[in-house]
């Protein structure tokens, strides 16, 4: 009689259930934004509203940047130091220069007038720079867009005006050191480093199409599995699904807004722009 062999037993699986990734991975933005294909019936729509609004107020964008960056202060301190006093009578006649003698002073780097020294504070002279990587200024604008459609009267934290602070989250917005009203750069830094986006250091693809979307939130991607419309609208990767309200997404509605993955490729595709991959 042959011996029966030792059979272990099966062992279960003590795996849980698999958790789907919060966002897409790197590899699946480039991938995302590398196959993106735009509605051919939106380009005259888009290409508008890159030339009005993105590439028009670059110069705003970039100031931004560097305001969150600390390579510029948007409200230097009051200069002390450089103005003139209004004199009268013989103290006027004391410093109007005009002798060859009194002349030759000047070419010894004398002043003029005693009260016009350089300002210490002049940011021209200071680096405020503290080794961050700008921000793109095309990712500003298109969260501009996003949260604004573009108007500098409301705060880029989420579109309330900026006569008060923030109502939306997130409320009481932004902390600048005065009451409202506010301008709209100074909010826009605010918000920035608000969401710590003055830490980053390698603004690749990935990084910008993530951050975009994180304006917005990972719903769409985490609990609906479609990609976020905040991205992607007016292209092959978003037909329908669109949040209509906090934590109300309704999967029939159709965005109407323009994704900023969609400005960003047709930017590249006009060669206005060119972003790292990794």
């Amino acid at each position: 009689m042959r011996k029966k062999k030792n059979v272990k037993p099966a062992v279960k699986s003590k795996a849980g259930p698999v958790v789907k990734p919060s966002q897409p991975t790197d590899l699946e933005y480039i991938k995302l934004f590398e196959d993106c294909v735009i509605d051919a019936t939106k380009i005259g729509d888009i290409d508008k509203v890159i030339d009005d609004n993105v590439v028009a107020n670059k110069s705003i964008y970039t100031k931004i940047s560097d305001a969150v960056a600390g390579k510029v202060n948007l409200n230097p301190p009051v200069n002390f130091f450089s103005f003139t006093p209004q004199l009268e009578g013989a103290q006027r006649d004391f410093f109007s220069l005009k002798s060859p003698e009194e002349s030759d002073l000047l070419s010894m780097g004398i002043p003029k007038n005693p009260f016009q020294f350089k300002n210490p504070f002049d940011t021209a002279l200071v680096n405020f720079a503290s080794g961050s990587s700008n921000i793109p200024w095309y990712f500003i604008a298109c969260a501009h867009y996003l949260e604004c459609s573009f108007s500098f009267k409301k705060h880029l934290h989420n579109g309330d005006p900026l006569t008060n602070y923030t109502v939306r989250v997130p409320a009481n917005r932004p902390k600048v050191g005065h009451e409202p009203p506010f301008t709209f750069e100074e909010s826009a830094v605010d918000a920035l480093k608000f969401m710590r986006f003055d830490q980053i250091q390698n603004w690749n693809l990935p990084t910008i199409l993530r951050k975009l979307e994180a304006y917005n939130g990972f719903g769409y991607f985490k609990f609906h599995s479609i990609n976020s419309p905040y991205l992607w609208s007016y292209s092959n990767h978003y037909t329908k699904g669109k949040y209509v309200a906090d934590g109300k997404f309704d999967a029939e509605a159709v965005s109407k807004q323009l994704g900023s993955a969609v400005i960003l490729k047709r930017m590249e595709e006009r060669a206005l722009i060119g972003i790292a991959r990794h």
